[in-house]
Formats: structure tokens, C-alpha cells, sequence
């Protein structure tokens, strides 16, 4: 039985090489036929499919997540959906009860994540990429902070959102602490980082903690690997559809 992964742009193709590393069976699919890479079976329509399948992995763009999920899950297939699995909760909501659901959630594997805790009077998060993504750098890098954030709590209220400098920063509460994320694409000097109270710095960039600026902790992960095989196996949180349902509100509660 093979997995179908479909979608090869730039997120597709590192679950295509992540993939290839772990020695599944697989069957591409993308619109554009010059991403055929001949070595396995590929479709321009996943209608046409005729290999058995046992997972798939939808890596689009997001605005036809939902869709194409939806087209799996009604035959009872698991389905793991790139961030952000649709452009609104309504969307999302058509297909976010199916038991086979879950959404990416790759930063969950980090070293850092095992450090994640409520702060007692400020958080900082800095989260600049070199590339860009579909919809805004709030909908593609700050969705990860999110997600992460609901792991601390989940009472979490957002204030504002300023643009300055092609950086955009998010302002709101997690509880009665105040919090910013600041977000860019295409930045000179990417990082990915938490600094909680000025004393705890997760550098999940780096997958290295520190605390009062001593290295507490380094450990280098695959970590798309690392979520890609609890997926296969079953093993994948359940709760990220939740969450990311979640993440799409509070995103929505900005306009």
C-alpha cells in the first residue's frame, strides 16, 4: 500500500525527501506535469489514481486543503494537511470531524517544545524565514507559535496586529501576561526564537535552550521525520485539529 502525497512545491518536497528517507511506497501528485520525478507513480488529478492507498499527505495551497482532504477522509483514509489547513474556520469546519484528521504540527518535535511554560511577566517570540509562503507571514510562521501557545494554555486573547518594515507583529495576552510575535518573510537574519521573562530563551532555529544565557540543553532533531513517522504509525496527536480550528479563530478575530 502505498502513501499519496500531493502537492511538490516547496513544502511537498520535503515531504517528498523525508519520504524517500523513510522507505515508503509512494504515489505523487501535482497539477504540473513537469514535477513528475519518474521514479514513482504520478498523477496530474487525484481521481485518477488507481495504486491502494493507506495515508495521504496534502501539501497545497491552502485555500484547496480543505477540499482535497475532504475527498480522502470521506473514504476513511488518515490525512495529514499542511498549516494552515484552510483560509477560514468555516472551511475547516467541514471536514475537521473526521476521526483520520490532523494537521502539521512539526515545531511539537523540537528539543524546545520540551520547555514551553507559562510566563510570569512577558514572552517575546521572533520567527523570520528566509522564504515566504502562501497567504500572509501571520498566517505561515506565527501559526506555529500559536499552536505552540496552546500547549501553555489556553486562555490566549490577541490585541493587535502593526506592520512595520515588512515585520509584523501580533500583541495579546496569555492569561493576564502580556506576549508579542514578531514575523517576516524573506528576512536577512532568520531566527526562531522565545525569550520568556528575560531568563528562559528557546532557540528552536538552533534546538538549543538556554537559561540566564548559559546553554542548558542542545539536541538536533529531524523533526519532520520524527512527526512524519508518527503519523504513518498512528501515533500523531490527535489534538492538533483542535488546535489549529482554534488557531484559525483567533486569526480571524484580528479582522
Amino acid at each position: 500500500m502505498h502513501v499519496l502525497l500531493v502537492g511538490l512545491g516547496n513544502m511537498g518536497n520535503k515531504y517528498f525527501w523525508k519520504l524517500e528517507q523513510i522507505g515508503e511506497p509512494l504515489v505523487l501528485c501535482d497539477i504540473d506535469p513537469t514535477k513528475n520525478r519518474k521514479t514513482h507513480p504520478f498523477y496530474c488529478h487525484f481521481g485518477d489514481i488507481k495504486e491502494e492507498l493507506r495515508a495521504v499527505i496534502v501539501a497545497v495551497d491552502p485555500q484547496d486543503h480543505a477540499s482535497i482532504a475532504h475527498q480522502f477522509l470521506s473514504k476513511g483514509l488518515p490525512v495529514l494537511l499542511e498549516k494552515p489547513p484552510a483560509v477560514s474556520s468555516r472551511e475547516f469546519s467541514l471536514i475537521k470531524d473526521y476521526p483520520g484528521l490532523f494537521v502539521s504540527e512539526v515545531e511539537a518535535y523540537s528539543v524546545c517544545a520540551e520547555y514551553l511554560q507559562k510566563p510570569r511577566r512577558s514572552l517575546r517570540i521572533e520567527r523570520f524565514g528566509r522564504g515566504r509562503g502562501y497567504i500572509s507571514p501571520l498566517w505561515d510562521l506565527a501559526w506555529h507559535d500559536l499552536y505552540l501557545l496552546q500547549r501553555v494554555s489556553p486562555h490566549i486573547q490577541l490585541k493587535a496586529l502593526h506592520v512595520e518594515d515588512r515585520v509584523w507583529t501580533l500583541t495579546g495576552q496569555l492569561e493576564e501576561v502580556p506576549f508579542s510575535i514578531s514575523v517576516a518573510w524573506e528576512h536577512p537574519e532568520p531566527k526562531r526564537v522565545w525569550r520568556i521573562d528575560e531568563e528562559l530563551l528557546l532557540d528552536f532555529g538552533q534546538e538549543r535552550v538556554y537559561r540566564e544565557g548559559r546553554l542548558l540543553r542542545e539536541e538536533k532533531r529531524d523533526k519532520l521525520k520524527l512527526m512524519l513517522e508518527d503519523f504513518l504509525r498512528g501515533n500523531f496527536n490527535g489534538d492538533s485539529v483542535d488546535r489549529a480550528y482554534r488557531n484559525l479563530k483567533l486569526l480571524e478575530s484580528l479582522s
